[in-house]
């Protein structure tokens, strides 16, 4: 072998040994992290979210092999979680029969994971007293330990009112423990304390719902990836040659008719507004971000954006600015929407509960759709849209929401005839502080020129 492929082959191992020694020592960062952010919201966040929702005893039950939103939170994929609030400004942690990737942030760890026999924890130990399996060992000890914290209200996972599984459309927000778990934690209870149960499921919202100050940073970077990704995509795009397809994530193109082709094989060409929307994610998913933007293709002899184009975006920066003034800690997401209309209509846009132009509005007057929903962790409420199921609206939106701040305009343009329009889809990352919408990393600056 040359001294020059010698060379080069040690070169390649070692760019790969460095790649690899960099992902994990990115990992581990994360995982630090993680920990950090974990331990900040048990010491400041859970104490409220449990006394603000009258629950001083608080069990997760979490399935081997099941999704679950705050395993996450947790830091384990399965075990009995136990928080109780004893008084005082913090609450005691306890985790049952689980596999913990930071028991410091436990009180309590008891029993371990591979206690129980995964692989035939479905089988009754005695067929004529089922439901009884390899599981029951998760609630050993649970009567006594619940008997000398006599909580009053022990909140557990499982929902009563809302409907949980349609509450995400990225992660699985599961409606609660199976019936088999109910039935055995019950039974481990005993009646006086099985009779204290109630559902957590609005503890477990608002729970997940807040975001700590290191989570915001996390947000601020991960909305920078999106955002650099967001411009590669837009690089890419030459006219007449490439199609949607082979742009990444969310790509789309609608003609003045409002007919959209969305990640197909249709063809870009000049005059098209080409929208994309697109995401980023940490290492451990703590929270994702996504961007959105929209870049106009010059048609042959333009150097600018033309005019109508033009007036396009200055309504888009009008809108926004209307909905960042208007949107505060304190209503509820349907107060909110009803503040936004009205703001959008005085201002003389027209308010859509459909992302779809509405042909029998005022001709000239530009169209307006929200669906302005909470980001991250896979919850999407509060929910300020016309969108989604009725608890999404009727929630609170509080201090440190973070959401997508997406819009969707359609301006008319009368001279290309009648119903022929512009369209946009904004969607940008926001967060809800005392002093307003804020945005966590920058929002859409403008409108990308492809020539």
């Amino acid at each position: 072998m040359s001294k020059v492929r010698i060379f080069l082959t040690f070169f390649c191992i070692l760019f790969l040994f460095q790649g690899f020694y960099a992902q994990e020592q990115e990992e581990d960062a994360s995982a630090g992290l993680m920990n950090q952010i974990r331990r900040d919201k048990y010491n400041l966040f859970l104490p409220q979210v449990m006394q603000e929702n009258q629950i001083d005893m608080w069990i997760q039950v979490i399935r081997p092999w099941s999704s679950d939103p705050l395993s996450y939170e947790f830091g384990g994929e399965a075990g009995v979680f136990i928080f109780t609030d004893r008084g005082g400004d913090r609450v005691e942690r306890a985790v049952f029969n689980g596999e913990v990737i930071d028991p410091g942030a436990y009180d309590i760890v008891r029993g371990k994971v591979f206690d129980i026999d995964y692989q035939n924890y479905y089988i009754p130990k005695d067929p004529e007293k089922a439901p009884e399996t390899e599981l029951d060992i998760r609630f050993d000890y649970l009567r006594e330990f619940v008997a000398k914290r006599n909580p009053k209200h022990i909140g557990l996972n499982y929902s009563e009112t809302l409907s949980l599984a349609e509450g995400s459309e990225v992660r699985q927000l599961t409606d609660g423990i199976s019936h088999t778990d109910y039935v055995q934690l019950v039974k481990a209870l005993g009646r006086k304390y099985a009779k204290r149960i109630v559902s957590a499921e609005h503890l477990i919202l608002d729970y997940l719902s807040i975001r700590t100050k290191k989570e915001i940073e996390v947000h601020h970077k991960v909305g920078l990836k999106a955002t650099e990704y967001l411009d590669a995509q837009f690089a890419k795009i030459v006219p007449g040659k490439t199609s949607l397809g082979e742009l990444e994530q969310n790509v789309f193109v609608r003609d003045p008719d409002g007919n959209e082709h969305n990640n197909d094989s249709y063809v870009i060409r000049r005059g098209d507004l080409v929208g994309i929307l697109h995401g980023a994610g940490d290492m451990l998913r703590i929270i994702d971000a996504d961007t959105g933007g929209t870049g106009y293709v010059l048609r042959e002899g333009e150097t600018e954006l033309p005019p109508e184009v033009q007036k396009f975006w200055k309504d888009i920066l009008k809108i926004r600015e209307i909905l960042q003034k208007n949107i505060k800690a304190g209503p509820t997401a349907k107060e909110t929407l009803n503040t936004l209309i009205t703001k959008l209509e005085e201002a003389g846009y027209v308010y859509i509960d459909r992302d779809e132009y509405n042909k029998n509005a005022d001709p000239i007057k530009t169209q307006v759709h929200l669906d302005l929903h909470a980001m991250g962790k896979g919850v999407l409420s509060p929910r300020i849209s016309p969108m989604g199921p009725m608890w999404h609206w009727n929630r609170e939106i509080k201090v440190n929401h973070t959401f997508a701040f997406e819009y969707m305009v359609h301006m008319p343009v009368p001279k290309w005839g009648k119903g022929k329009h512009l369209y946009a889809c904004l969607h940008d990352g926001a967060i809800v502080t005392e002093h307003g919408v804020e945005f966590p990393y920058p929002p859409t600056k403008g409108i990308y020129v492809i020539r």
